[in-house]
C-alpha cells in the first residue's frame, strides 16, 4: 500500500466492538453453544418500516424494505423459542449477562446508570424477526490507557444478537434463530484522532483483552465483530460493518482510507470484505430509530451493587499478561497467545499445581494443541483436564520428555480413560539417560565408523525421539563424533 500520512489528513476513526457473552440467551433461557445444525422447521416473514417516536422512518428501514426481499428463519429444538420467533414477549433480561457487562464497562472506568432502560432499535433487514434489536445501555464516560493516551470509551451497551445470515438467492434470505438473541456487548469509542491503523487495530486489541478478562466472553469465528467509523479531512463519516478478524482492521481502515482519498465519498454504511476493502450496503441510519421497549421494566442498579462488583473484580489480562512475561519468563507473543486462547485458565492451574516449564506448557497448550486438532483432526476436547494436570506433572518431574507429548496427546484423545502412565508403556515412551542414549549412538557408529554427523543423529533420532530431549541427543553424536 502506498505511504499515507494520517495525521495530515486528519483521518478519524471511532470503534464499535461487539464480544459475545458466555451465558445463556438475553431474553429466554435458551443455551448458546449453537451446536445444532438441523432446523426442526421454517417460518417466512416480510418486514416494513414504521415511524419513530419523532414521526420520521429510519432511511437505512426504508432502504431495506424497498429492496423487497422475504426472510426465511430456520428453527431449532432447544436454541431458538417463541421469543425469538416474536410469537412471545421478552423475559426478564439475563442477570448473569448483565452482571458480566457491568464487571466489562468497571474495568474500562465506566459510570453505572442508576437505572438501565432496554430500548428498541429500529432493523428490518431481516436479522430480527421483529424488525428491531433490544439493546441497554451499561455504562457510560469510560477510558483505557494506550501508550500516554487516554482513550475514551463512550458508552457500553449489552444487546442481543442478530439471526445469522445462512444465504440469499432472488431476494430470499435464509436467516439462523440460533444466534437471535445471544447477549452481547457493544463498546464503543469516542473520536480517535491522530492515530495510524496499526495503533487504532492495538487499542482495539487492549479494548477486547480488557473484556475478555472476565472470562466469561465466548471464542471462536463469530464471537467478537468489529464495525469502524472512517472519516478524513472535510469528509463525510463512513461507517464499516463486519469486521471479522481483529488482524484485518488496520488494512480495512488503509483500504477505506484509500478509496475516500480517490472518491467523492458520501455518508453511507459499508460491509468489510476478506480482502480489507468494504462494498456498499446501505445508506446511514437516522438518529430517531431507538425507542422503549414497552414489554420489559427499567432495571434499578444500586450503589451497593456497584460497589460488592468493584471489589471482585478479575486481573486484568493486560497485566496477566506482564506477569507472565516477567514471573514465568514467557516471550511477549507467547504470553499474549496463552491469554487469548480457551486453555487460559488449564495453564494457571497447571503452572500452580505442578513444576512443568511454563514455556512449554503454554507451547503446547497453544501450537501442538491446535497443530493436532487442525492437521491431524484430533479431538482434543476428548481429553480431561486431569490428564492435562498428569500429564505436565509427569513432565516436571522428568518422567517424559517434551518431545513426547504429541504422541501423548494423540493417544491420549483416542483413549481418554487411560492414563498417561499407560500412554509411555503402550508407546514406549519411558526416557532414556545420558548412558543409554550414548550406548544406542556408539552401536551404530561401531557397525557405520565412517558415517556422517547428520545420518548418525538422524538414525540416533529415529530410536530415541520423544524418550530424551532433542538438543541433548545432537550434544551426544557431537561428542561421539569428536573422538
Amino acid at each position: 500500500m502506498d505511504k499515507i500520512n494520517y495525521k495530515s489528513l486528519r483521518m478519524k476513526a471511532g470503534l464499535e466492538l461487539h464480544m459475545q457473552l458466555d451465558t445463556h440467551k438475553l431474553f429466554c433461557k435458551c443455551p448458546t453453544s449453537m451446536k445444532e445444525k438441523n432446523p426442526v422447521k421454517s417460518v417466512v416473514r416480510k418486514l416494513h418500516p414504521v415511524a419513530s417516536e419523532l414521526g420520521e422512518i429510519d432511511t437505512a428501514a426504508e432502504f431495506e424494505y424497498l429492496r423487497d426481499r422475504t426472510f426465511q428463519y430456520q428453527v431449532f429444538n432447544s436454541e431458538s423459542c417463541l421469543v425469538e420467533l416474536d410469537e412471545e414477549p421478552p423475559h426478564e433480561i439475563n442477570p448473569e449477562a448483565l452482571e458480566i457487562g457491568l464487571r466489562i464497562a468497571l474495568m474500562l472506568n465506566c459510570e453505572i446508570p442508576n437505572e438501565i432502560h432496554v430500548m428498541r432499535k429500529i432493523v428490518i433487514d431481516g436479522s430480527n424477526t421483529s424488525g428491531f434489536q433490544r439493546t441497554a445501555i451499561i455504562g457510560l464516560n469510560g477510558w483505557i490507557s494506550y501508550k500516554g493516551s487516554r482513550i475514551p470509551i463512550t458508552q457500553i451497551s449489552l444487546e442481543e444478537d442478530a439471526s445469522a445470515i445462512v444465504g440469499e438467492q432472488s431476494g430470499n434470505v435464509i436467516y439462523r434463530l440460533n444466534r437471535l438473541g445471544v447477549p452481547l456487548v457493544e463498546i464503543d469509542t469516542g473520536i480517535l484522532e491522530n492515530f495510524t491503523p496499526e495503533q487504532i487495530q492495538e487499542i482495539a486489541y487492549l479494548i477486547g483483552i480488557t473484556a475478555r478478562s472476565t472470562g466469561k466472553t465466548k471464542v471462536g469465528i463469530g464471537s467478537i465483530r468489529q464495525d469502524l467509523n472512517v472519516s478524513i479531512r472535510n469528509g463525510p463519516r463512513i461507517e464499516v460493518k463486519g469486521v471479522q478478524e481483529l488482524g484485518l482492521l488496520s488494512k480495512v481502515i488503509q483500504f477505506e482510507v484509500q478509496r475516500q482519498m480517490k472518491e467523492k465519498p458520501k455518508e453511507e454504511t459499508r460491509g468489510a470484505n476478506l480482502d480489507g476493502t468494504t462494498r456498499y450496503l446501505r445508506p446511514l441510519p437516522g438518529r430517531g430509530r431507538m425507542y422503549p421497549e414497552s414489554d420489559l421494566m427499567p432495571i434499578q442498579v444500586t450503589k451497593e451493587f456497584v460497589e460488592s462488583l468493584k471489589k471482585n473484580l478479575p486481573e486484568s489480562w493486560i497485566s496477566k499478561i506482564e506477569r507472565f512475561k516477567t514471573k514465568l519468563k514467557l516471550p511477549d507473543t507467547l504470553a499474549k497467545e496463552i491469554v487469548s486462547s480457551e486453555y487460559l485458565y488449564l495453564f494457571e492451574k497447571v503452572v500452580e499445581k505442578t513444576n512443568a516449564d511454563a514455556v512449554v506448557v503454554a507451547n503446547t497448550l497453544t501450537s501442538i494443541v491446535k497443530d493436532l486438532e487442525r492437521r491431524e483432526k484430533i479431538e482434543i476436547d476428548r481429553i480431561q483436564e486431569s490428564r492435562f494436570l498428569e500429564l505436565f506433572d509427569h513432565l516436571g518431574k522428568r518422567k517424559i520428555m517434551k518431545e513426547a507429548i504429541p504422541e501423548i496427546l494423540k493417544y491420549l484423545a483416542t483413549y481418554p480413560q487411560n492414563s498417561v502412565e499407560d500412554a509411555l508403556r503402550e508407546l514406549n515412551l519411558k526416557p532414556l539417560s545420558v548412558a543409554e542414549v550414548r550406548q544406542i549412538a556408539e552401536e551404530i557408529l561401531n557397525q557405520q565408523p565412517n558415517i556422517q554427523f547428520e545420518k548418525l543423529y538422524g538414525i540416533v533420532m529415529s530410536k530415541v525421539r520423544g524418550k530424551i530431549d532433542a538438543q541433548e541427543a545432537m550434544k551426544i553424536v557431537k561428542s561421539l563424533m569428536k573422538k
